[in-house]
């Protein structure tokens, strides 16, 4: 999701498009997108990355719970806030 250019959050962790992948200590930043608008394909898409450290803007119980089991450290941002900042505060951001 994109206002004025800029990637946010997307409010709905089931319907979003991907993911972006953002390395803080290059800045390198990598869009990879879903096949399927589901919680399922989502979940297996971040897991495919390897990340370690995820924010989102909401995400139901179940999901959370399986990304923290795969030692994934969850956290909820605001929708509002840019992307930058959120990685920026990303150890400030509650745990999902």
């Amino acid at each position: 999701m994109t206002v004025n250019g800029q990637p946010l959050l997307c409010p709905f962790f089931g319907k979003c498009d991907g993911v972006m992948l953002v390395d803080p200590g290059n800045d390198e930043r990598e869009f990879r997108s879903v096949a399927s608008h589901s919680a399922a394909a989502i979940c297996d898409l971040i897991v495919g990355t390897g990340t370690n450290r995820l924010v989102l803007g909401f995400v139901g119980h179940a999901p959370a719970a399986k990304l923290r089991a795969l030692g994934i450290d969850v956290r909820v941002g605001s929708c509002a806030c840019e992307l930058d900042e959120l990685v920026a505060t990303f150890d400030q951001l509650p745990p999902a």
